[in-house]
């Protein structure tokens, strides 16, 4: 006659599951650690290479804009004025982006992060061609206003202020408040923008609040 086997007391049988749990998380935790690379040569030669793609890209396009500028120039091409006056986009508004702010972090440069939403007449972001000017007024509630910047911007500076990616399309200025480096600053600052069309030669003009970001933010 077979003798069954003595059963484990429930004691033992708790210790020996507590013990597969971690040897079977200590496994998990070695399968998942991270191992860090030291840079090698061949990550340093791959941005090399990157970086020569992308200013041969650049390139390709400088080269396809030049072509298009001459194209234009050329004796053989005569545009359609009627056709070429209804398609125009045109140019509708120049208006600050609430997501413009004045940079203050304590003991730090103060800087006006302007942003610009230029659309046409369909409410699009359009793309625009002028001048800009820009002045940056303080209004305490104690005192007279003052004038912490004013800058002007040509339309190859404005051309070159062009931003796109997740965080929307635009144009991106940095004014540094040289006039105001060490005086306090209210929760907000009036910003007045002129923008010149050169295409039409119609001035936009927009006046908002800009919040502060004592911490740079």
């Amino acid at each position: 006659m077979m003798i069954p086997p003595k059963a484990l007391p429930m004691h033992r049988i708790v210790r020996l599951g507590s013990c597969a749990l971690v040897v079977f998380g200590s496994s998990l935790f070695c399968g998942c650690r991270m191992t860090v690379l030291e840079p090698t040569a061949d990550d340093d030669v791959r941005q090399r290479i990157a970086a020569v793609e992308e200013e041969n890209r650049d390139l390709r396009m400088e080269n396809e804009g030049l072509k298009t500028e001459l194209a234009a120039a050329s004796d053989d091409f005569t545009p359609d004025e009627e056709v070429l006056r209804a398609a125009m986009p045109r140019l509708a508004a120049m208006e600050i982006s609430s997501s413009s702010v004045v940079e203050a972090p304590e003991g730090g440069a103060r800087t006006l992060v302007l942003r610009l939403d230029p659309s046409d007449d369909r409410g699009r972001f359009l793309q625009v061609v002028g001048s800009l000017k820009v002045r940056a007024v303080a209004v305490p509630t104690d005192a007279e206003p003052r004038t912490l910047a004013f800058s002007q911007f040509s339309p190859t500076q404005i051309r070159d202020a062009w931003r796109g990616g997740v965080f929307g399309t635009g144009y991106v200025l940095d004014i540094p408040l040289t006039q105001a480096t060490h005086e306090p600053l209210p929760d907000t600052i009036d910003v007045v923008t002129t923008f010149r069309d050169a295409t039409s030669g119609r001035e936009f003009r927009d006046e908002k609040p800009v919040r502060v970001s004592r911490a740079g933010i």
